[in-house]
C-alpha cells in the first residue's frame, strides 16, 4: 500500500508564492532528489476559496505519493534532501504545514 505525504502552504495575508517557480523548478527537483527512493508520483493543488467562497485556509498542497512510509523516511534522511528544504525561500515566505499517513 502507498504512503502519502501532503505538503500545504498556509494562505496568509502577506503571502508570497511564486507558482510557475513551485511547478518547473521546485518540484522537479523534488522529485530528481527523491524518485530513487520510492517518491512514485505528486501532484499540486491550488485552493482559492473554501467552499463557502470564503479565502481558504491553504493556498498550495502538494500530494506526494511513496511506495511505503520507510521510503519517505529514507528520502528524508538523504543528505540531498537539504536542498529541497533549502529551495523553499525561492518562492514562497511561509512555513508549510506537513502530514503523512497511509489511506485506510
Amino acid at each position: 500500500m502507498t504512503y502519502t505525504a501532503i505538503v500545504m502552504y498556509p494562505n496568509k495575508a502577506d503571502i508570497k508564492f511564486d507558482e510557475s517557480y513551485y511547478i518547473k523548478t521546485h518540484m522537479p527537483h523534488v522529485e530528481s532528489t527523491w524518485k530513487s527512493y520510492g517518491l512514485i508520483s505528486w501532484r499540486i493543488t491550488k485552493f482559492p476559496t473554501a467552499f463557502d467562497g470564503s479565502p481558504s485556509q491553504f493556498l498550495i498542497m502538494a500530494t506526494l505519493e511513496w511506495e511505503s512510509q520507510e521510503s519517505l523516511q529514507a528520502a528524508l534522511q538523504d543528505p540531498g534532501s537539504a536542498g529541497v528544504f533549502d529551495d523553499i525561500p525561492n518562492f514562497t515566505n511561509v512555513k508549510p504545514v506537513t502530514l503523512a499517513g497511509s489511506q485506510l
